[in-house]
């Protein structure tokens, strides 16, 4: 999020000369659709003035999903103004919105903290979507949904009311029980020393009792909030197990991620940090009861996979390679004037068994031209034009002042000299007033380009027997000269808005087979871009055909594995789907909670390209049992619901 300083070359890369043939439009809805939400910033101490646009650059956030079980999307908007409500935004069913967050009673309304960040999910397992809102300085909150458009506080009970500085939250099942945990991703210390008596006191940033609250270092920083997991019981209660399961660091983090990277069937974690390194965390379920989380240390002794820049703050996976694992984007900062010797990192996995977890990644997003992303917040990736390949949409921007010339970016670089790359008393940094600190930056829209026969040849190779063996490239192989490549086209597409982005929701809110953009921005109006490729569902372009997927666990179908007992939650979440198509995979995991301050449609959606049927659809559930559907019986552009166990298609094969 905050920039270790330093100039460095500004690196040109030249544009790539062969762009998708598949056309993108957006159009910005919403104000027309009623969805729009004017986000109110967190206000502190006065005694944080000096760099208080620093400190309030965070807190819009979005999460999308059908609250009502109408079949309709709903988008959840939080604000973090003092006394300002969040916003439940109910789709009407004609792609309009009212804000009912007042009727449902849960307008959040920060009276004494800053909601930061929301995500909706079935905790117990009843078929309606709960809600938990993470904040600074005050206890998170949790909503139980009672099934009639009202939700009821249950956080006391629950035992989830954890009071701290959190930015992200992810629910997933970690130890695949059937039941969804959570994972906290916090920033600020709980605590700090009172400078009269020595003491620890509680981190007040509205009342604070010390200015040293800072991170230590740009780049090592240790004394940030402590994360924490809570697992789920399955009674209504959740117990805290974060020190039991291996996740006790106290760094700075802004975001969590998950997936199933080394394809072992158990749910894995990275988290994106603040000065300091990421941390990778492999799931060990695979082989020990119960499960834990294993750091990935490299070579230098350090946290994370390979060298990073210390300013992690979005985590999503997807397999942009199609070679049958999860490969991982991460933003970061990069200003063209300032500083450039960082970026957005897009991590291509391979399998490596000498490797930690036996996963071995290689940043190639330099290569891929996905590396630009300025002042980077959320990331997702997507297949935005349906044709079979993954793009990815990145926001950025930090603080917008009103002379874009009048940067704080030399009073920062003086700072950090003079404080020998130690920031933490907010006494020492520089009055930021209403300087700009990357601001008036547009979004980025990074489409890819499908592979040829030709240049792309190894990359072709590298896929044969990717999902069943998960082959290891071959060493002569160059990763870079064969990497996915990337156009940048936000602007043409329609999107043009320069607001400081911030949370991402993807979302086909109008069920038209397209991928729709809720950006909860910073400070400013949200925006709804509505995807226009497709129209009423029928494609546009011959090239754009598509399939989606509602996926439905069976919390009443467990397996029993040895000595173990692994269920699905009726979430589904975690679920792997491969679909094949003209021999060729796609994979896809329900893990809708990745993105910075987001939660994304859950329905699993894939582009065809021109292909006019598929091959079969393989659905590996967390429980482990996997069903094969043949493509005969699932006709394309249009969404189908699969239940755990329960799947009426006659060609199904069930493998327990």
């Amino acid at each position: 999020m905050f920039a270790l300083l330093g100039l460095g070359s500004w690196y040109l890369y030249p544009k790539q000369n062969t762009t998708p043939d598949t056309p993108l439009h957006f159009q910005d809805v919403s104000e027309s659709s009623g969805a729009l939400n004017n986000h109110s910033m967190v206000k502190l101490s006065p005694k944080f003035e000096n760099i208080m646009p620093w400190l309030a650059s965070v807190g819009a956030s979005v999460a999308a999903e059908d609250f009502d079980n109408d079949g309709l999307i709903d988008f959840y908007v939080t604000n973090a103004g003092r006394d300002v409500p969040n916003r439940l935004f109910r789709q009407s069913g004609n792609g309009t919105f009212k804000d009912v967050a007042p009727s449902a009673g849960v307008t959040n309304d920060n009276r004494e903290g800053a909601s930061m960040d929301a995500i909706f999910f079935d905790y117990d397992n009843d078929g309606d979507q709960d809600l938990y809102v993470v904040k600074w300085g005050e206890n998170n909150t949790f909503f139980e949904n009672n099934g009639d458009g009202t939700f009821q506080d249950i956080t006391q009970q629950a035992g989830v009311g954890y009071w701290g500085y959190a930015n992200g939250v992810i629910a997933f099942d970690y130890d695949r029980d059937g039941l969804l945990d959570l994972f906290i991703a916090n920033y600020f210390a709980e605590k700090v020393d009172d400078p009269i008596t020595g003491q620890p006191v509680r981190n007040n940033l509205w009342a604070p009792a010390s200015t040293r609250i800072m991170h230590t270092t740009f780049t090592h920083a240790t004394n940030g909030g402590a994360n924490v997991l809570y697992k789920n019981r399955g009674d209504g209660t959740f117990e805290e197990v974060t020190q039991q399961a291996g996740l006790g660091h106290t760094g700075w983090s802004l975001d969590a991620g998950t997936g199933d990277l080394n394809n072992d069937g158990w749910p894995d974690l990275y988290v994106a940090n603040d000065f300091g390194a990421d941390e990778l965390y492999f799931n060990t379920g695979a082989s020990e009861t119960p499960p834990r989380f294993r750091l990935v240390i490299d070579k230098d002794g350090h946290p994370g996979i390979g060298h990073d820049w210390w300013k992690g703050m979005n985590v999503d996976m997807g397999d942009i390679d199609r070679n049958g694992r999860l490969d991982i984007y991460v933003t970061n900062i990069l200003a063209r004037r300032y500083k450039t010797d960082e970026g957005n990192m897009l991590w291509l996995n391979y399998s490596d068994p000498a490797k930690t977890g036996g996963s071995r990644f290689s940043n190639i997003s330099r290569e891929a031209g996905t590396h630009d992303g300025g002042w980077g917040w959320g990331g997702k990736f997507a297949d935005f034009n349906n044709d079979g390949w993954l793009d990815i949409f990145a926001v950025n921007g930090f603080v917008t002042g009103p002379d874009p010339n009048n940067t704080y970016w030399y009073q920062l670089q003086e700072m950090v000299t003079q404080t020998k790359n130690n920031a933490a008393d907010v006494a020492d940094w520089p009055e930021m007033g209403n300087r700009d600190l990357s601001g008036y930056e547009p979004s980025r829209l990074f489409v890819q380009v499908p592979p040829t026969d030709g240049s792309d040849a190894n990359r072709r190779s590298r896929q044969v027997g990717g999902l069943a063996n998960a082959v290891t490239p071959n060493s002569n192989v160059d990763i870079t000269n064969s990497a996915p490549r990337f156009v940048e086209m936000a602007e043409a597409a329609g999107i043009t808005d320069l607001y400081n982005g911030r949370g991402i929701a993807l979302a086909d809110y109008d069920n038209d087979g397209d991928i729709d953009l809720y950006i909860a921005n910073q400070g400013a109006a949200s925006s709804l871009y509505q995807n226009n490729l497709l129209v009423g569902g029928q494609t546009v372009d011959q090239k754009a055909h598509w399939i989606g997927f509602a996926l439905v666990g069976n919390p009443d179908q467990p397996r029993e594995v040895g000595d173990r007992r692994l269920v699905s939650s009726r979430d589904a979440v975690g679920t792997r789907v491969e679909l094949w198509i003209n021999g060729m995979p796609q994979i896809a995991e329900m893990n809708y909670f990745n993105g910075f301050a987001s939660q994304s449609d859950k329905r699993v959606r894939l582009g065809l390209g021109p292909a006019e049927a598929v091959d079969r659809l393989v659905i590996t559930w967390p429980s482990g049992r996997s069903e094969t559907i043949q493509g005969a019986d699932i006709p394309i552009n249009q969404y189908h619901t699969f239940v755990e166990g329960l799947s009426t298609m006659a060609s199904k094969e069930v493998r327990p």
